[in-house]
């Protein structure tokens, strides 16, 4: 196998397949500056140098090669995993206006990369939240009723026709068509070329050391410079070692990750149709998806953050709890051996909601983190998100948007 640790999206493209650009040096301005080149961060710059915002993208690693990398590559069409507990946490209104947006970025982002033309294989993907057995069936259908009682109604499917759509052991299930999967690397990368062509400057190997603001402006001070701007969108998924303030406002696991070898004539023919994204109910419910060459992706065996002198032990020990979990869905890919193998963290709120928005003690940030599992669909919010507010901050041309306080700090200050 390619060896632990090893991640197939950030495989599948090469490096000498990659556009390498610069390290940031000396002092420089802009309106916005990025921090974070993963998925969102990207798709962040390029929504806002294409409205016309002159930006500048700094990334600490390669562009791509964070939690983007060891995603699932898949944009569904909710925030958290149960709507309930949700509505329970923050009220119905917030509730139900996060679960609305996430269902529309979803589609505006996979039009997006679209227009965008950069090979990603995005393809639709049915979602669904699976019950396996009669009592997860029956806690799934009060989850049903609180969607439909809120009016974000979910379609509910029998245990027979998930059986025929996905070809698992299902008691019924939630299923939302408006799901997709794509190549979250892939899509990455375009979309940071796409914010180049728009007029962004992109650097990458170009580490954040801290921020400072007066009542004017904003300076990002990197390891071999600094921006001034008048505004910062922070898209590194948890506040980091910059903004350790902010750390008591999320909570981390390390979620695991396993690509299998491809499926056998006989395990193709016997799992189904192979488009679907499938998890079930509950926060340490596994994730599932399949792969054009005939590989599944499967996510969970979620723990406490692995110190990093453990984490060879730790892969090993999840990637045979997760293949042996896959293995109860799926009994013909019994004895199928895994080909990656990886760790990623999993940041999320306590109420399970993403934090999209500003901060009272940050001036002039806007922070994009605790996306869970469902990054990839909230990454495309995020930057639109972003887009709404510094055109309001910087240009005063547009009114502050009720719905994007679902996501924003304010429900908890």
């Amino acid at each position: 196998m390619p060896g632990y640790n090893a991640r197939y999206w950030a495989e599948r493209t090469a490096e000498q397949r990659r556009r390498a650009y610069p390290r940031f040096r000396g002092d420089h301005t802009a309106e916005v500056v990025v921090i974070g080149g993963g998925l969102t961060g990207c798709a962040s710059a390029y929504a806002l140098a294409t409205a016309g915002f002159d930006v500048i993208l700094v990334e600490a690693d390669r562009i791509a090669t964070g939690s983007t990398s060891a995603g699932l590559g898949a944009i569904v069409p909710e925030p958290a995993p149960s709507y309930r507990e949700a509505e329970h946490a923050v009220g119905r209104r917030t509730a139900r206006t996060a679960w609305k947006e996430t269902h529309r970025s979803a589609l505006e982002f996979a039009t997006a990369l679209k227009k965008l033309r950069v090979q990603t294989d995005l393809a639709p993907a049915p979602f669904l939240i699976n019950s396996r057995l009669p009592d997860e069936a029956a806690a799934l259908k009060k989850e049903h009723a609180a969607r439909r009682d809120a009016g974000v109604p979910t379609p509910w499917l029998s245990g027979a026709a998930v059986a025929k759509e996905a070809d698992t052991q299902s008691a019924g299930a939630l299923r939302d068509k408006d799901a997709f999967v794509f190549d979250p690397v892939r899509a990455a990368l375009g979309l940071a070329g796409a914010a180049e062509k728009a007029g962004a400057r992109v650097f990458e190997q170009s580490e954040v050391r801290r921020t400072t603001f007066t009542r004017k402006s904003v300076t990002v001070i990197l390891t071999k410079g600094k921006i001034r701007a008048r505004g910062v969108v922070v898209a590194t998924g948890e506040p980091g070692r910059v903004f350790g303030q902010l750390r008591r406002h999320v909570r981390r696991s390390d979620g695991f990750v396993v690509v299998t070898h491809p499926l056998t004539a006989q395990m193709r023919r016997e799992t189904g149709s192979r488009r679907v994204v499938l998890t079930e109910s509950g926060a340490s419910a596994p994730w599932l998806r399949w792969l054009p060459d005939d590989r599944a992706i499967f996510a969970g065996a979620l723990s406490a953050p692995v110190p990093e002198r453990q984490l060879h032990k730790a892969l090993v020990q999840r990637t045979g709890q997760l293949m042996y979990e896959l293995s109860l869905r799926y009994p013909v890919i019994s004895g199928l051996p895994a080909a990656w193998s990886w760790s990623v963290p999993v940041v999320t709120t306590p109420d399970g909601l993403p934090w999209v928005g500003v901060h009272r003690n940050y001036p002039f940030h806007f922070f994009a983190l605790a996306f869970g599992w469902a990054g990839d669909s909230l990454a495309w919010f995020a930057a639109r998100a972003a887009v709404r507010h510094f055109r309001q901050e910087i240009r005063q041309d547009a009114e502050a948007r009720r719905e994007d306080e679902a996501f924003g700090f304010v429900r908890h200050l």
